[in-house]
């Protein structure tokens, strides 16, 4: 039997506080992050006799880290990556939506010790071993310079031995010192990467162009990447290969995690033979069911019918 492919998710998972039925000032605790929320998405959808998702971050020693990796590991979540630092504890944010189901969100990360996650050469080393990997200009954004360098180096390593390096280019300004530190730093990302996974808004405010999907394509395919997938909230999406014209959801309940599990869906089916524009098909499915409920993760049973295990 083969050996089942790893696929290595790199990122800040983080304390989610959604506002809950409950009352306007109730919030419900879940965990969150946007690679944490694909790589759970993953798990789902990937057979695990040929495919094991390992998640890699740093979290704290305290019970809240406990509470998190207990969380992963009961999603099948492999966490032999996720350092744990005494002393330090994991980053929380509160998601509060509008009555159109647009998210806006509040963040405390000082004491997470993610941004010292690359600063030593050895996770770098162990995790170029790797089949896949995936990550996101917020992971970029919220490691230090030696960290962001470590991490571009390795999804070049792996692009270039014929492996999967995946990029969402998923754009937070407050976490940058300013636009053009971004923008440097997310073309060298993208240029770095085989599957680069953008929305044409991240696009449009990193490089501070409007430009129409197909422009970005075209762009963006200079750099260097293998698939280009651009997403547009909902509306159609755009590959090398042509766009797919998709059916947005009339009144979504919240959008937290619709681009995060549109990830996973086209990662997921890429892995298991699907072309590209089906692959677009089958993470808009998700994406629409994940904006159907509260909160970035939804639970299993709501999305039975799309697993494919």
């Amino acid at each position: 039997m083969a050996k089942p492919l790893t696929l290595a998710a790199i990122g800040e998972p983080m304390i989610e506080l959604a506002r809950s039925l409950s009352g306007p000032l109730t919030y419900d605790r879940r965990i969150g992050g946007d690679t944490l929320n694909t790589s759970v998405y993953l798990a789902r959808l990937l057979n695990p006799r040929t495919a094991r998702v390992q998640y890699v971050t740093r979290l704290g020693d305290d019970p809240l880290s406990d509470w998190m990796i207990e969380s992963f590991e009961n999603e099948g979540i492999d966490c032999r990556h996720i350092a744990r630092v005494p002393g330090r504890r994991p980053g929380l944010y509160i998601i509060d939506t509008d009555d159109t189901g647009e998210r806006s969100f509040s963040y405390w990360r000082g004491e997470a010790p993610v941004r010292q996650m690359f600063e030593a050469p050895e996770l770098a080393e162990t995790l170029a071993s790797s089949d896949a990997i995936f990550t996101s200009g917020i992971t970029l954004a919220v490691l230090g310079e030696t960290g962001r360098k470590r991490l571009i180096e390795l999804m070049r390593r792996l692009k270039s031995s014929g492996r999967l390096a995946a990029f969402d280019t998923n754009y937070r300004p407050r976490l940058w010192a300013d636009r053009s530190e971004a923008a440097q730093w997310m073309q060298q990302a993208i240029a770095a990467a085989s599957h680069v996974l953008p929305s044409s808004d991240d696009l449009d405010a990193i490089f501070a162009r409007t430009q129409s999907a197909e422009e970005w394509i075209g762009e963006l395919s200079a750099l260097g990447p293998e698939e280009i997938v651009v997403k547009t909230g909902g509306g159609p999406v755009f590959t090398k290969q042509g766009s797919v014209m998709l059916d947005r959801v009339a009144q979504p309940r919240d959008t937290t995690g619709a681009g995060d599990s549109f990830n996973a869906g086209y990662l997921a089916a890429r892995l298991n033979g699907a072309s590209v524009l089906d692959s677009v098909r089958k993470a808009h499915a998700l994406a629409s069911r994940v904006i159907q409920y509260p909160g970035a993760v939804i639970a299993r049973d709501a999305m039975a019918d799309l697993l494919q295990n």
